[in-house]
């Protein structure tokens, strides 16, 4: 499992887009969802469409603006968030575009996560008025980053703000002990030890939930290991209930890292897709001289016939 680490607020930032959901009597349909990896600090912004000219304009406007560009910005290969306008407003701002590969969520397991933490609390927002789901959003947020995260032991507000946001309880019980009136040389020496003690406290936290999360993942983890020329089944998305998911042969070409390959299909030589181990699995063939039944797949590679296994279950059918 290779975990995308961040030891400091805004190094990398994870980006999605949540929907479509309800159409809003504002036009809204989507969610832009930008969270901070180190802090856990989210942010979520309603969208009417998915156009990168959207997607660019809310991430400098209502992000960047406020809060800076982060080092780098992680993405899935959706179309509006590798368009060139969006490439060209990274470009201009120094920040470094990585995106995970296709069909693999878990590349962007940040965003992925909090999607589903997102429609749990507004399905308990908007009870019976899905159209105002846009509404809520604010007070979802508000609720969100300032409750502890179990990954850093703090709440992404304290993480990267370096103070605790005011709520209605606050409010009504009066502010916590030592809140009281300082110099500005006073407030920010004190607001950056607090902060380095914060940050150190999350970093052993990520620490301990990364290593937790890598110990679950090889133990179930299966071996994919491939090298150059092997032949392999690729998971593709299921047009039917039926529809076994799998495609082949295609060759490796490259072994880019520990679990992401380049890989060529057999019959269309100019394409190559860069895809995730787990999307992989070993194709064998054996060399046959009779007649294949019919509905046998088979591939043909010079004069050499090859009938192909039967493939393998999907991996959302295992």
């Amino acid at each position: 499992m290779q975990a995308m680490a961040a030891g400091y607020p805004l190094q990398r930032v994870g980006m999605d887009i949540l929907g479509p959901l309800e159409k809003t009597p504002s036009g809204n349909r989507y969610v832009l969802v930008l969270t901070d990896y180190f802090t856990k600090w989210t942010a979520a912004f309603p969208l009417a469409n998915m156009e990168a000219s959207t997607v660019a304009k809310v991430l400098v406007e209502k992000y960047i603006a406020y809060f800076g560009a982060p080092d780098y910005l992680h993405s899935d290969q959706r179309r509006s968030f590798e368009a060139s306008v969006v490439l060209e407003m990274c470009r201009l701002f120094g920040i470094k575009k990585t995106r995970s590969s296709p069909y693999h969520p878990q590349g962007n397991g940040q965003a992925e996560r909090f999607n589903r933490t997102l429609l749990d609390m507004l399905s308990i927002m908007v009870d019976g008025n899905p159209g105002q789901w846009d509404d809520m959003l604010p007070f979802v947020m508000l609720a969100y980053n300032s409750s502890v995260h179990e990954s850093t032991g703090v709440t992404p507000a304290i993480a990267m703000l370096g103070r605790e946001l005011r709520l209605p309880l606050d409010v009504q019980i009066g502010n916590p002990p030592g809140r009281e009136a300082q110099g500005l040389p006073d407030y920010i020496r004190g607001t950056r030890e607090r902060i380095d003690r914060v940050h150190e406290l999350a970093r052993d936290h990520l620490k301990t939930q990364q290593r937790r999360q890598k110990c679950l993942h090889d133990r179930h983890a299966k071996e994919s290991r491939f090298c150059p020329n092997d032949r392999v089944w690729l998971a593709m998305p299921r047009r039917g209930k039926l529809d076994r998911g799998w495609e082949g042969p295609y060759h490796v070409v490259e072994v880019m890292g520990p679990q992401t390959y380049r890989v060529r299909h057999h019959e269309r030589k100019r394409r190559t897709l860069v895809v995730h181990s787990d999307r992989m699995k070993r194709y064998y063939a054996r060399d046959i001289t009779e007649q294949p039944d019919v509905g046998d797949r088979s591939v043909r590679g010079g004069t050499t016939r090859w009938q192909a296994h039967q493939p393998p279950l999907h991996p959302r059918q295992r």
